[in-house]
């Protein structure tokens, strides 16, 4: 039986405040990863990944076969702008980068992906308390 997720509303809140004020995290289906961490299962994986808001560039790979990454290999801020939001901060023009920001890799398990991993990576994103939630796909 097909899941129809186009009947799903997605629960979206603009932001009022002023990003000088507001602590920003990082939500990527990309399939960014720590290079220590395990890659994503290229074939389909519903697992998701912790990223520390001290990585940087440099400390993050990606195992996805499902997108172009011409951009990707140049520079992985492209898909998952963790060194941009750091030097934002330290220019003053948001607050912080939050300590932790989570990642998912592709999965066609749909259901369980809104059963479990989604609504799992909600709530640590709510345990992080972030002001924004920059969200970008892969």
């Amino acid at each position: 039986m097909a899941i129809e997720l186009s009947r799903y509303c997605i629960p979206f809140t603009p932001f009022r405040g002023r990003l000088e004020e507001a602590a920003v995290c990082l939500v990527t289906t990309a399939a960014v990863h720590l290079r220590t961490d395990p890659p994503f299962e290229v074939d389909g994986d519903k697992s998701y990944r912790v990223i520390p808001g001290s990585a940087t560039g440099a400390d993050l790979a990606y195992a996805d076969a499902h997108y172009d990454h011409a951009c990707v290999d140049a520079d992985i801020n492209c898909v998952f702008p963790l060194d941009r939001l750091q030097s934002l901060a330290r220019e003053g023009r948001i607050r912080a980068v939050s300590d932790r920001h989570f990642s998912m890799g592709y999965s066609q398990e749909l259901r369980a992906l809104r059963a479990e991993t989604i609504p799992t990576i909600a709530g640590e994103v709510d345990r992080v308390r972030p002001d924004a939630v920059l969200l970008t796909g892969g």
